[in-house]
């Protein structure tokens, strides 16, 4: 997921997606040690992925930037996040 479309989630539902995700690197560790793997890049990008969604918590933990306000801000702006990447 973009960084855009995480910061339209509730925090309830960033935390079941971290969940969600440490289950599937779980799962793509074990095909990996069975050598059952077809796609070895899911793990990094499951783990960035993690890290995403920590970082978007721990801002609106700090207050640094709460989850809600970037999302209105974006819809008043008419744009998408400047710190999402490809």
């Amino acid at each position: 997921m973009k960084l855009y479309e995480l910061r339209q989630l509730s925090v309830a539902e960033l935390h079941e997606r971290v969940a969600e995700l440490k289950e599937e690197i779980f799962n793509l560790n074990f095909q990996k040690a069975t050598r059952q793997m077809t796609d070895a890049k899911r793990i990094s990008s499951s783990r960035r992925e993690i890290a995403r969604i920590l970082t978007l918590l721990n801002e609106d933990e700090l207050d640094i930037r709460s989850i809600q306000a970037a999302d209105n801000q974006n819809r008043a702006d008419g744009q998408d996040d400047p710190g999402d990447d490809a």
